[in-house]
């Protein structure tokens, strides 16, 4: 069992818990990392580089693991066991056995007898790391053979014990119940045993198992040979190592990839996730509403999704849906696709199919979650952004200091902005705004990543090709609606794009695509000039017009420079009439260290609407952790200054301005539930407002948050009241009302002059029937989820399941994901790679009572699948009591077993020096109580005997008297074990 048996002599024998920690995977395709202040003051970070591919992938932060941390008890061995000659004694002592390291022993026992109750949980003492316990035996009893009751330890965790017969240098182990302990599935034949493992089956003949006393062994020997196991026994611990190659841990598992053969496989079509998004906002423009529904399955080993948009004003908007699958080297998609395959082409919307082939790694390209390019070039007009921050937070995304996307977080912690439309020439500065749950007035985390020319380069050999055709438009939103229609709808429209990799330092690409009323062409290279020079240059032809794009990436140490030209000229877009557009941007900042950026930013633009010309500069200044200033302009030229003061962990102070616009903001925090805050903006043309508000944050992030306070602006004052909270799993809510907006919000790019806001976000995942909360950024075309739940098998009883620990390993051993489990028993775990895992539970501050009777399941998952998995938990109890002599003293060093209804051993154990003893792993059940012949009591035909019933509890005080007056001198000697 998963749990520390309490002590039944003194010194008491300290129980033990495993504590495991796994934190919900993060998936941030940018490597885009928070530099953070202490005391999570908002600050920009360091600019960092994108992966090869834009899209997610599993990178070495990806499910960032708590490593599972194992507590090393003080193990107290009761009976003193001199090592000396052997003497004929087949009873073993057991210590409540935790783990194996770290055993010290045990002081004498003092003479006052313990007090038998039930089981204790962990109390966390530790001691240090002993390994001169292990014993290897050479010589045997006088009998030739030794039954001893171990604790069986599997990758440092107790997980039961077993009757190990001993017998010279060889260990016989009881298979059947081993295979329970260790997830084994044993088919017997006549004469022929099957044992099923992960990593396959293997046969046995009947003629190299052994039967004693009508079970059948295994030898120690044959484990290691037919199974790769080791076994090992710790003699002073009263300890049977064990260790499985298939698992985590394992010296097999790391040190070479294991072929693993799913026992669960992944289902090959059906609906695994829905997200629905209902906003409703009231602003001086009226009340709106918006709903965002995304469903998303597999179908036929593939993926597919669909998103559907409604402002309840026009008709519903069907935005995507498409079909995807991938069959080694070749990629196919169907649908509606968001196409933009490079910035001198024509990004568009195509219905119809796409196909691609590359002869890359799956994981260099890794996949988007939307249906755009197969195989995306990382510096595309259309990007997609994906992250975690804190749960239940809001998130906005900054291109060129302009606020373009935003959205609400999950308890997940995990946000996603898909077909993002990037300015010309500005793909090189993103940021993502991290704000507080009850507090939208400056954000509390700033993030930076920046795209590289090198993220261009393929490697030697490295071959891209990508095909699409189809009809321009949303045919099937077109088909039911004229509200999303354009004049070009319907027309034939297809692309092809070449790209590859000549060498380490240069790659060509060319693109051709098929437009109404055109052709546009594409040329161009990416050349590494030397290490730290990268130019990146193409031309492009469209509607008889040329036009260029060419940027220059250079690291030079401390040295950044990056420089941009773009040139579109009138008429190259379309053929009524497009205009003029040009971008020239030169940015050169010198790092002097991860406190000081100094830079400045010159730029020459035009858009279809106006035109700016500047110099500005830029700066980063970290001059103590707990204080920083950052400054830059917009694409448009207005200045976005922000600073931000936090002397200690409860008090922060901040100030931004955007052109003449500025806020200010102060947070104290009154305990670690309250927290004080109070604002301002001003400047403009705009009166100021001042606000004060009260924020209480709950233990649990899905528990109740609310906030609460006044504005004051031109004489007005109003409420300002909010709150976020978990209705019910996979549910979420939030709500906030001003009475007097910040109408200033608009002008730093927020969320205008929103007088009420209404958010609900549910997220649900779906296997074979089974609901449960989930995320609709654990799918993607190659990603999918594992879901699945411990339960308690034939009880009534109501049991909590919660904080036990489930991890996902690869076959090199490698956890590359986990969760724990919810009051109920259920657990998911998602934004897995297509693969087959090992899942294993662990069992942690479960009631006592419950024994998993599998810890551990090979799974297959698919991209956009849910694969179920259950774990079956068995109601375990157990029996204590005390053996007395004839005179009423007790028996020390007693073999005790327990005989089932049937018969049938089901369990031993043996009295300490005050004649108490313990047996535990006992169903609810009738047994009988016996004492078996043994060579430290005087033999008698007349034993007593005891029959108990065990219903729904540990059976305690399940004595008996010995009609013999000699046991207590016979026993009292201790057993004798051979020298090592």
């Amino acid at each position: 069992m998963f749990y520390d048996r309490p002590p039944i002599s003194p010194p008491p024998i300290t129980p033990h818990s495993l504590v495991s920690s796994i934190p919900t995977p993060q998936d941030n395709d940018h490597s885009q990392t928070a530099d953070t202040f202490k005391y999570a003051i908002a600050t920009p970070s360091e600019l960092e580089t994108f992966p090869n591919e834009f899209s997610t992938g599993v990178s070495p932060q990806l499910f960032t693991t708590e490593h599972f941390s194992e507590e090393l008890i003080t193990q107290h061995i009761v009976s003193e066991l001199p090592v000396g000659n052997t003497s004929n004694n087949n009873v073993t002592n057991i210590p409540g056995i935790s783990t194996v390291d770290n055993i010290k022993q045990a002081p004498k026992a003092e003479s006052s007898p313990p007090n038998l109750g039930k089981p204790e949980k962990d109390n966390g003492v530790t001691a240090p790391v002993n390994t001169t316990d292990t014993i290897t035996f050479t010589e045997t009893s006088s009998s030739g053979i030794e039954t001893l009751l171990l604790g069986v330890i599997i990758n440092r965790r107790e997980v039961g014990s077993l009757d190990v017969i001993r017998r010279g240098n060889t260990l016989l182990v009881p298979l059947e119940n081993f295979a329970q302990l260790t997830g084994l599935t044993i088919t017997t034949t006549d004469d022929t045993t099957e044992i099923k493992t992960p990593l396959g089956a293997v046969k046995l003949a009947s003629s190299e198992l052994e039967i004693i006393q009508g079970i059948t062994h295994i030898s120690d020997s044959l484990l290691q040979e037919k199974l790769n196991t080791t076994i090992e026994l710790r003699s002073l611990e009263a300890a049977l190592i064990v260790g499985l190659p298939w698992l985590s841990g394992s010296r097999e598992a790391r040190n070479a990839a294991i072929d693993l053969e799913p026992e669960v496989k992944a289902p090959l079509s059906g609906l695994s996730s829905f997200r629905q998004e209902l906003n409703v906002v009231n602003d001086s423009g009226g009340t709106r509403f918006q709903s965002y529904s995304l469903l998303g399955g597999r179908l036929a080993g593939g993926t597919w999704r669909i998103r559907l948009n409604n402002n309840f004003e026009n008709s519903p908007n069907l935005a995507e849906y498409f079909f995807y699958k991938r069959n080694g080297r070749f990629l196919y998609q169907l649908g509606r696709q968001q196409i933009s395959v490079h910035p001198l082409l024509n990004g568009q919307i195509l219905t119809g199919a796409q196909f691609g082939y590359t002869n890359l790694p799956a994981d260099r390209y890794r996949q988007s979650y939307s249906a755009n390019q197969l195989i995306p070039r990382s510096s595309r007009s259309v990007q997609t952004f994906r992250g975690e921050v804190p749960p239940a937070s809001f998130v906005q995304l900054r291109v060129g200091s302009r606020i373009i996307a935003q959205q609400q977080v999950g308890f997940d912690g995990r946000y996603e902005f898909f077909d993002v439309n990037l300015p010309a020439g500005q793909n090189n500065l993103i940021e993502v705004l991290v704000y507080d749950r009850n507090n939208f007035s400056v954000p509390i985390e700033i993030r930076s990543v920046r795209l590289n020319t090198s993220d261009l380069l393929l490697p030697p050999g490295g071959n891209v090709q990508l095909l699409g055709l189809g009809f321009s438009g949303n045919l099937a939103q077109n088909a039911f609606s004229d509200d999303y229609n354009t004049s070009d709808s319907g027309s034939l429209v297809g692309f092809y794009q070449f790209r590859q990799g000549l060498s380490d330092n240069f790659t060509v690409e060319a693109g051709l695509q098929a437009i109404p009323n055109t052709f546009q062409t594409q040329l161009g290279a990416i050349w590494r000039i030397a290490n730290p020079v990268i130019l990146s240059g193409s031309v492009g032809t469209s509607f008889g017009k040329l036009a260029y794009n060419a940027d220059l990436d250079v690291q030079l140490g401390g040295l950044d420079i990056n420089a941009n030209s773009q040139l579109f000229p009138e008429g190259y877009r379309s053929d009524n009439g497009s205009r003029e557009r040009y971008n020239h941007s030169l940015e050169v900042g010198y790092r002097f260290n991860s406190n000081l950026r100094l830079g400045v930013l010159a730029r020459s633009r035009k858009s279809d609407s106006n035109s700016t010309e500047y110099i500005a500069p830029t700066f980063y200044f970290r001059p103590s952790n707990s204080l920083y200033f950052t400054g830059r302009p917009d694409t448009e030229g207005q200045y976005l200054f922000y600073s931000a003061y936090q002397p200690n962990a409860l008090t922060r102070l901040s100030f931004s301005s955007f052109g003449d616009n500025y806020a200010t903001d102060f947070s104290y925090k009154l305990n670690n539930n309250y927290q004080l805050s109070l604002g301002s903006d001003f400047g403009g043309n705009l009166p100021a407002r001042y606000l004060a508000t009260v924020n209480y944050y709950p233990r649990n992030i899905r528990g109740f948050s609310w906030r609460l306070g006044l504005a004051y602006r031109d004489g007005d004052v109003g409420p300002i009241v909010g709150a976020s909270t978990q209705l019910i799993p996979g549910l979420f809510a939030r709500v906030e009302y001003q009475a007097i907006p910040s109408r200033a919000r608009s002008n730093f790019g927020g969320w205008g002059d929103d007088r009420l806001t209404i958010s609900l976000v549910s997220d649900l995942s779906f296997s074979d029937g089974r609901i449960s909360p989930g995320n609709f950024n654990s799918f993607g075309k190659d990603k999918g989820a594992i879901s699945g739940r411990i339960f308690v098998e034939g009880s009534k009883e109501s049991f909590d399941l919660g904080e036990s620990s489930v991890r996902v390993t690869d076959k090199y051993g490698k956890i590359i994901g986990g969760a724990r489990t919810n009051a109920q028993g259920n657990f998911f775990v998602g934004n897995l790679p297509e693969g087959v895992y090992i899942v294993e539970v662990v069992p942690k501050d479960l009631p006592i009572e419950l024994t998993p009777l599998k810890t551990t399941t090979i799974a297959e998952v698919a991209g956009a699948a849910v694969t179920k998995l259950s774990f079956p938990m068995r109601v375990e109890y157990g029996i204590a009591g005390r053996i007395t002599d004839s005179a009423g003293l007790p028996v020390p060093g007693l073999a005790v077993e327990l005989v089932n209804a049937e018969g049938k051993k089901v369990g031993t154990g043996a009295t300490d020096e005050f004649g108490l003893y313990r047996v535990d792993g006992l169903p609810a059940g009738q047994y009988t109580l016996q004492v078996p012949n043994q060579s430290n009591i005087n033999r008698s035909n007349s034993l007593p005997k005891r029959a108990i019933t065990i219903e729904n509890d540990f059976a305690y005080d399940q004595n008996l008297q010995l009609p013999i007056s000699a046991a207590t001198k016979d026993a009292q000697e201790a057993p004798k074990l051979p020298n090592p």
